[in-house]
Formats: structure tokens, sequence, C-alpha cells
């Protein structure tokens, strides 16, 4: 595949993810300012144990929907003949990933209502 493809690629797809991530810093750094501004912490309630926990469960989860993503990507390409390997591979992690996410927020979401 010739390079400018790549190219257009990146430009088309990485250039507003960057910028995505750029003003969804910019404006939480904005946000926890304003909050140092009117005297609250903005960390309170943050528990660092509870975190390190439901961290391991968040990434066991997030590997598995990775593994099964792969695996849909996989079966993709073997029965559909006219599908790229990569995108499809790309796109299965992507929204498996995003499965994954999900369900760890609905799991920690029912633990915490306990």
């Amino acid at each position: 595949m010739p390079l400018f493809h790549f190219s257009g690629l990146f430009l088309f797809i990485g250039v507003p993810i960057l910028l995505l991530i750029a003003y969804y810093i910019k404006t939480k750094n904005r946000e926890r300012m304003q909050m140092i501004e009117k005297g609250i912490n903005p960390d309170e309630g943050l528990n660092v144990t509870d975190y390190k926990k439901y961290s391991s469960l968040k990434n066991g989860i997030l590997f598995l929907f990775f593994g099964l993503g792969l695996l849909v990507g996989q079966l993709l390409v073997i029965f559909v003949d006219e599908i790229d390997k990569f995108f499809a591979h790309l796109i299965m992690l992507l929204i498996f990933g995003g499965i994954g996410f999900l369900i760890n927020f609905m799991i920690i979401q029912k633990l915490h209502r306990k």
C-alpha cells in the first residue's frame, strides 16, 4: 500500500482525535482551576485504594473484550471477501473496547449502590 494512503488516513482520523484529546485536557484543566479558585478541592473523595481495586477489574474486562474484538475482526476478514483486514480489526477493537468500558462502568455503578 502506498505511503500517501497512510498520510491521508492520519490527516482524517489521527488529527481530529489528537485535537479532541487536547480539547479534553484543556477543558479539564480549566474546570479544575475554577474549582481551586472557588476554594473547592477537586481531588476530594478520591480514594487511591478504590481506584487500584477497580483498575484490575477494568483491565480484565477491557482485555477480554479486546480479545473478542480481535476474534470478531478475524472472522469478518475470513467470511467477508471485500473487507480490509486492518480496518476490520481496528473497528472491532474499538467497538468491543467501548463495550468493555461500558460494562465496567455498569459493574462499578452496581457495586457503589450496595
